[in-house]
């Protein structure tokens, strides 16, 4: 018994690597496959007839023109199934359709005036936007990711410091309820790891630990080992945002002072200009009117020259560096990603950010930070392959009746 599990255990491993590496490089010609996977011609033979079978991929003309019989390129099929993938915040939700390539089919976004209507937006906008792949095409997941912490496991959304009413809110369960479609909760920063895994640095062909960090309205921070996703005991990691940096210092939107998040994040960084002014400190901006003060007018007038307006992104850069100085002696990653809104703003801080990490970090570190290439839907496109990582055995062997082969033989 134990052997035949064994068997079927590198009999699916083996389908999986060859979609992958179809999924990757495709179109490609068999002995390529072969090349890459170092399996043997038949193993080969076997399961892209198998995976053609089940219209998973497809045949492609070959371009190259040679004497005699031309060799046949198998690619990916773009038309028979799709994973939706759900990046859902507190500004917007936005929605992609995508195929097993990574191909973004569709799109749509939507505004959230208020948290209170975040599920029947979801659920609306989800209903409109994948109706006509419900009734014509396949789809095989949708997948959410959305802030703040989460049971994954269970697929509930439990809280977020700055949405009272956004607690132990049951995901899956009322997606999976209104659609019928197995449905998957992550955390964003999570699934931004996962873009960029597939879409961006290609960090799985380079790195074997890596951090990337959001920083947006929020400081999230999302940790890959071995090209896993480490969650942590309590699937709660990452909340860097609310490591205290500054002891005693400015009050966070969880309720604790000098969190990182309160200086090194948008609102951060808003908060702590408005502070200043109400103590009397110069700007060159209009600052009647408080309330009207935006984190893009700051960023501004810090390009123009407004010392108050640099030195709030030179703080910023400071406890960045130090915080992730300490991170990086602890953990020794090989690379840190930026991602976000104020990742883009890094002509602003970048160099002193780079000054002070590497004044404080461990001797001998080689850690490396980076700036992500990845926009608009890189969290929701990473999640739908999230989904599809954690789907993908059961797939395969479902769609190509690999599993029943299994079944017969034992």
């Amino acid at each position: 018994m134990a052997g035949s599990i064994l068997k079927s255990t590198i009999k699916n491993n083996n389908l999986q690597a060859v979609f992958r590496i179809i999924q990757r490089y495709g179109p490609l010609e068999r002995k390529h496959i072969q090349e890459y996977s170092k399996l043997s011609w038949g193993t080969v033979s076997k399961f892209t007839a198998l995976l053609e079978q089940a219209k998973i991929i497809v045949q492609n003309p070959n371009p190259v023109s040679n004497v005699g019989k031309t060799p046949s390129l198998v690619g990916i099929n773009g038309e028979d199934y799709y994973m939706i993938g759900v990046d859902l915040n507190f500004r917007d939700i936005r929605i992609v359709v995508v195929d097993l390539k990574g191909n973004i089919i569709r799109s749509h976004i939507a505004g959230v005036p208020d948290s209170s209507q975040m599920i029947h937006i979801l659920l609306e906008r989800l209903g409109t936007t994948i109706q006509e792949y419900l009734e014509n095409k396949n789809v095989i997941a949708i997948s959410i990711a959305t802030q703040g912490n989460i049971d994954s496991e269970k697929g509930i959304a439990l809280y977020l410091t700055f949405a009272p009413t956004w607690r132990n809110i049951r995901l899956k369960e009322i997606v999976e309820k209104k659609f019928h479609i197995p449905t998957y909760i992550f955390h964003d920063l999570d699934c931004v790891l996962i873009a960029e895994k597939y879409f961006g640095n290609s960090i799985e062909d380079h790195y074997r630990t890596v951090i990337a960090l959001n920083t947006n309205y929020g400081v999230g921070m999302s940790l890959m080992i071995n090209a896993q996703i480490y969650a942590g005991a309590n699937h709660r990691s990452g909340e860097l945002g609310h490591s205290v940096a500054v002891p005693n210092g400015a009050l966070c939107s969880c309720g604790k002072r000098g969190c990182l998040e309160a200086y090194a994040s948008k609102v951060g960084i808003t908060n702590r200009f408005i502070d200043a002014v109400n103590s009397g400190e110069p700007t060159m901006m209009n600052v009647a009117d408080s309330f009207r003060i935006k984190y893009d007018s700051i960023k501004k007038y810090a390009r123009l020259g407004d010392q108050l307006c640099q030195k709030l992104f030179d703080d910023a850069a400071f406890y960045l560096g130090i915080s992730l100085a300490s991170l990086s002696s602890v953990l020794d990653p090989d690379v840190i990603i930026f991602y976000g809104e104020l990742a883009d703003d890094r002509e602003l801080y970048q160099e002193k950010l780079y000054k002070v990490f590497s004044e404080n970090v461990y001797p001998g570190n080689a850690t490396k930070i980076i700036f992500s290439s990845l926009k608009g839907s890189a969290v929701a496109l990473g999640a739908s392959f999230y989904a599809l990582d954690e789907i993908l055995s059961d797939f395969l062997e479902q769609k190509t009746g690999h599993r029943d082969e299994n079944d017969q033989a034992d």
